[in-house]
């Protein structure tokens, strides 16, 4: 009885753990070879944003050989862009602890990090990725890019600083630290970054444009202009392009050029807010105040979001508040600072223009007070309303 019972354990525990075949090398091989073919047609529905048929093609790669590495940052990189964050991210490491020594599952899960805004991860994610391979371009470029997001524009600087001496001859590298700069306001050392980018793509007409637009703000109005005149040879009905002529020209007080340039912009994009707020900044300057307001409220009507209207109309009301008062008239004075006031109140808080608005409104105020002051001296009544 005791043997008929052993036999039948025997029996139990051959049929429950049925031996491994070990694969030969020469079998991997071929399990291998069929991976990196529906690998390569994965990657090829991924350019064409064919989403689901390239994850059908990564999957069916990872069932030929799991540890295909390339095949889980491909499965990624989809869930990534079908916005599965959860999904990538498992992807990503998946990868990542198939191969700790290479680079590329660090940079995705960063951008993946980047895209929805968890900086400090995606620093992380970087940092480490650097450690692993110092020479690996694409992660100072995130790192950077990170730095920024967060706040930390010193240490993006820092990071673009470093990457451009150990890679001075890419170009990318420059432009990305030039636009940085050009935020910072730093123009001088963006045209440095610039001006290379530009001899070695002078096709390129976006780029041509940045440059230009850094040539305006250190005063080199002359290049800028031929940069400009270069990019109207090829696209003659740039609007754009001549609206930026048209404020070198009055930069320059070349304000009849510049008349001229607004006026054939605003031909060209008669339903667009841009054409009136350069006319309405031009006759701003040249003392056509009612024809300036009537601009810039056109343009406001057009696009009431166009935050730099609002600045433009302070600094219009402002303007026209201190040549009354200069002129003792006060009472006109008054109303025109308080018009200014509410203009600048309009601009929100976090809008590039919000320190600038910020400032001249509680300028606005102090003058405001002491105009209330010498009118009360006076005798005269002021309208609180």
């Amino acid at each position: 009885m005791k043997k008929f019972i052993g036999c039948i354990i025997l029996v139990i525990l051959a049929c429950a753990a049925p031996e491994i075949k070990k694969l030969t090398p020469e079998e991997m091989a071929e399990r291998r070879k069929e991976a990196e073919k529906y690998y390569s047609l994965g990657a090829e529905h991924l350019k064409q944003q064919n989403f689901d048929a390239a994850l059908e093609n990564f999957k069916t790669s990872l069932n030929y050989d799991s540890t295909y590495y390339e095949a889980w940052i491909g499965i990624g990189t989809v869930q990534r862009l079908k916005r599965d964050v959860v999904a990538a991210e498992e992807a990503f490491n998946k990868a990542k602890r198939l191969d700790p020594k290479r680079s590329k599952a660090y940079e995705a899960l960063g951008d993946l990090y980047l895209v929805t805004d968890q900086y400090d991860k995606a620093i992380e994610e970087y940092k480490a990725g650097l450690k692993v391979d110092s020479t690996f371009i694409e992660l100072y470029f995130g790192l950077a890019d990170a730095f920024n997001r967060a706040g930390n524009i010193n240490a993006s600087d820092s990071v673009y600083q470093k990457a451009i001496k150990m890679f001075p001859e890419d170009l990318g590298l420059r432009r990305s630290y030039g636009r940085l700069l050009v935020k910072q306001g730093r123009f001088q050392e963006a045209e440095e970054q610039l001006k290379p980018c530009c001899l070695r793509f002078p096709d390129v007409l976006e780029l041509r444009e940045e440059y230009a637009d850094v040539l305006v703000e250190v005063g080199k109005y002359g290049e800028a202009l031929k940069e400009y005149d270069y990019i109207l040879t090829q696209k003659p009905n740039n609007a754009y392009i001549i609206m930026k002529i048209g404020n070198v020209y009055m930069r320059q007080k070349k304000y009849a050029e510049a008349r001229k340039q607004f006026l054939k912009a605003k031909d060209l994009l008669p339903n667009e807010a841009l054409p009136h707020i350069y006319l309405g900044d031009l006759n701003t300057r040249l003392g056509n105040y009612s024809a300036a307001e009537t601009e810039l409220r056109t343009a406001l009507k057009i696009d009431n979001k166009l935050i730099f209207g609002y600045v433009l109309l302070g600094d219009l009301f402002k303007r026209q508040g201190e040549e009354n008062r200069n002129q003792k008239k006060l009472e006109t004075a008054l109303k025109y600072y308080k018009d200014a006031l509410a203009q600048y109140q309009m601009v929100p808080a976090g809008d590039n223009y919000y320190k600038y608005a910020n400032t001249e409104a509680e300028r606005c105020r102090i003058v405001i007070a002491k105009i209330k002051e010498e009118l009360w001296f006076q005798g005269k009544k002021v309208d609180e309303q």
